[in-house]
């Protein structure tokens, strides 16, 4: 069980820090993707896309290398929960968004994709979170 557990973190964990990494290189880029939820006027919606690629990025290191483990998948199930939150609420409101998921200018998906991966995402994080220290 044990190399399947490390497996699923280094998994888990390294979407994480491929996304922010990804964002972190455009961040121009990405205050548009934050922009098209409509949800954060200026300066808060630049703050966002300034910081969130960083947290992701530590979060994601966090879950791989153990160190902290518990907190990065807490700050990456919590940030699961936002976007899922935000992507239903644009959904809903009829908006276009450039989900920004995998940085600036990954193409567009449907909002059920999205929901379909934040799911996915979130269930495995949720798994992690409360299993662990049980193999």
């Amino acid at each position: 069980m044990k190399p399947l557990r490390f497996l699923l973190h280094l998994a888990f964990g390294g979407v994480f820090v491929y996304a922010g990494a990804l964002k972190a290189r455009d961040p121009a880029a990405f205050v548009m993707d934050v922009r098209s939820f409509e949800l954060l006027r200026d300066p808060w919606a630049a703050w966002v896309a300034m910081g969130l690629p960083w947290l992701e990025i530590f979060a994601g290191l966090a879950v791989i290398t153990g160190i902290l483990r518990a907190g990065g998948l807490l700050v990456l199930n919590a940030s699961l929960l936002a976007f899922l939150a935000a992507i239903l609420s644009a959904w809903a409101r009829g908006l276009d968004i450039q989900c920004g998921c995998f940085g600036g200018g990954a193409g567009t998906s449907s909002h059920v994709e999205l929901i379909a991966r934040d799911v996915a995402l979130l269930a495995l994080g949720m798994w992690l979170a409360c299993s662990r220290g049980k193999g």
